[in-house]
């Protein structure tokens, strides 16, 4: 699924995904990127979210399979995340 979608990611798409890798395929591609959390992911911070990543991997790897997993969503979250998805739409329109 996600080598369709950032195969059908243009400058006119908005991807929503918790996926790093996924997401800076999509920037790539031009797309808006906004994490399910409603972070958005910028040419200028997916460096970072990618390093963070091979971090955390490397971590996890040595607790052997013992994660807490990612925070519980809030309404901060869902605040957040709307206004990022109407920011996106509005740019886009």
């Amino acid at each position: 699924a996600d080598d369709w979608i950032a195969e059908q990611a243009t400058h006119r798409s908005v991807v929503i995904t918790a996926d790093i890798l996924l997401a800076d395929r999509c920037l790539k591609a031009g797309a808006i990127v906004i994490g399910n959390n409603g972070k958005p992911f910028t040419s200028s911070s997916i460096g970072g979210a990618i390093a963070t990543r091979a971090i955390m991997a490397d971590l996890r790897a040595g607790m052997d399979g013992i994660t807490g997993g990612p925070a519980p969503f809030a309404k901060a979250d869902r605040s957040r995340f709307l206004q990022a998805l109407d920011e996106a739409l509005v740019r886009l329109g």
